[in-house]
């Protein structure tokens, strides 16, 4: 049977008889199912349907994996999205007109942060000029696409590594 006509064949199942035979007279008994054309190739057109229904079936798993694994990446991408970024300070100042800051833009293979500004970000200092003048580093202006950090200290530069945790995207 051509591969064409098995989309619509349904497989209809051969019941095999042994061939039964008196051994004292010789007389056949029962005829049993012939070893024909017709009957092998029944199971050789059901043998090829199953291949292909397996087949598809694979392929239509494998996209579905795919798919999937796609998501859990884009809201691993949401959830979890790390960086660094440096404040350059006053220049060692104690009093000065504004707090320096810097604006932290997420990476551009980053997803936009959809809750915005309802995610956290841990801040943790890596290096500064005195780590004694630091102050404090806080976030603030959180938006999908980035925020900003100032330092209350009077260092010259604090460099940090930023890590936001998003843990309410699903």
């Amino acid at each position: 049977m051509p591969i064409a006509d098995l989309r619509n064949h349904a497989y209809e199942p051969t019941e095999w008889e042994d061939r039964v035979v008196d051994q004292v007279s010789g007389e056949v008994l029962v005829e049993g199912t012939p070893v024909n054309e017709v009957n092998l190739n029944n199971i050789e057109s059901a043998l090829l349907l199953a291949h292909l229904d397996i087949g598809s079936l694979a392929g239509c798993m494998a996209a579905l994996v795919r798919s999937l694994l796609s998501e859990l990446d884009k809201y691993k991408r949401q959830r979890f999205i790390q960086g660094q970024a440096t404040i350059t300070g006053s220049g060692g100042e104690y009093f000065v007109d504004s707090e320096p800051f810097v604006t932290v833009s997420l990476p551009t293979d980053a997803l936009a942060q959809l809750n915005a500004p309802n995610y956290d970000v841990l801040i943790t200092p890596i290096s500064a000029s005195d780590w004694g003048a630091i102050g404090e580093l806080i976030v603030y202006d959180k938006a999908q696409n980035g925020f900003k950090v100032k330092m209350t200290g009077s260092a010259e530069s604090v460099t940090f590594i930023w890590t936001i945790i998003n843990p309410s995207i699903r």
